[in-house]
């Protein structure tokens, strides 16, 4: 008889679901995504790969990152997050897909929409991810490197945050054509922080948050 997966188990699955949806959302209203996900769209328009593609390679160098800042990692954690890079890096392609075969909107309100319904839908996984697993994507780990690093996990934040918007922003300079920059960019820079803090009052996996994860859920 098939055992029941850990409820955990089940609570991280859907959060990286998610996750990926709620980029899908923001990527597919083109008015700006998450600066990862920006980083990700402008390689992929220069580059003959899909978003997601490269959204796991962009993972797999925060990740050489991370270690090179002396991070440490287990060889099960970095199997494990290597696999959930992958995961989440094609789930995002499959869900791009299904809304461009569907449903693509061009008229600005339903746009703006579907940058509320993006911001949500990943604040919602954040909230769940960081509550239900102790293994993360890449980029979180080098969330944490530069916390440490500075000692201050708002400034860390920033300066994570600036290395994949110098990532787009030369592309984007050289193209002269602005992608996956824009109104959404700015709400998830500003606004995903009060997203998360009001979906971890309203959403919890069990009653004590890791304290490894404190830093990112705060």
């Amino acid at each position: 008889m098939m055992r029941k997966l850990p409820v955990n188990t089940l609570w991280f699955v859907c959060s990286i679901m998610l996750n990926a949806l709620g980029n899908s959302f923001m990527i597919i209203a083109n008015l700006g995504s998450a600066p990862w996900a920006a980083a990700g769209e402008n390689l992929a328009s220069i580059l003959p790969f899909s978003i997601g593609v490269c959204i796991i390679f962009l993972n797999f160098c925060s990740f050489m990152l991370s270690y090179l800042m002396k991070i440490k990692f287990t060889f099960l954690m970095i199997i494990k997050s290597i696999v959930l890079t992958f995961v989440f890096g094609m789930l995002i392609d499959i869900f791009v897909y299904i809304h461009q075969i569907m449903y693509v909107p061009e008229n600005i309100w339903i746009r703006c929409l579907y940058i509320l319904i993006g911001l949500n839908l990943m604040a919602v996984a954040i909230s769940i991810y960081f509550q239900s697993s102790t293994v993360y994507l890449p980029s979180d780990y080098l969330l944490k490197a530069f916390g440490k690093l500075m000692n201050n996990y708002t400034l860390g934040s920033i300066i994570c945050t600036f290395i994949p918007l110098s990532i787009s922003l030369p592309i984007i300079i050289f193209q002269k054509h602005v992608i996956g920059l824009g109104l959404g960019t700015i709400l998830y820079l500003f606004g995903i922080g009060i997203f998360i803090n009001q979906y971890n009052r309203w959403i919890v996996t069990h009653k004590e948050v890791p304290k490894q994860n404190i830093y990112l859920v705060k």
